[in-house]
């Protein structure tokens, strides 16, 4: 891949060495920070800044916890109320893996079924 012409378009590149977009991988390592706090292996109590949800429905898996609100842009853009949204959609099977790593490498593999499909 030795494209250095000025029209060269740097998201057919990525496409073509099958590169997942930074905002694919900001949120996959958003929601493996999530995954840690949940499971205790990062040092952010949960409890502080996580409640959760008060009633299950059909489209919540077991470990959904409800969307912190605010009026402020600063919070409502902060990573516990962007994530607690992108984590509340994950599917149940995602979020039993027990595993760091396993867990990233599904979120990613999630995602990347999600945004072909749509």
């Amino acid at each position: 891949m030795r494209d250095y012409r000025k029209t060269s378009s740097p998201t057919s590149m990525m496409a073509e060495l099958e590169w997942d977009t930074l905002e694919l991988r900001r949120k996959a390592d958003r929601l493996t920070l999530m995954h840690k706090i949940t499971s205790g292996q990062a040092a952010i109590p949960e409890q502080t800044f996580l409640q959760p949800v008060r009633r299950h429905s059909r489209n919540l898996h077991s470990k959904a916890f409800q969307r912190p609100t605010g009026k402020k842009d600063c919070w409502v853009y902060s990573y516990f109320p962007n994530t607690t949204k992108d984590w509340n959609q994950l599917p149940q099977t995602i979020v039993d893996i027990t595993e760091t790593k396993v867990f990233k490498k599904e979120v990613l593999k999630h995602h990347q079924n999600t945004a072909r499909n749509n």
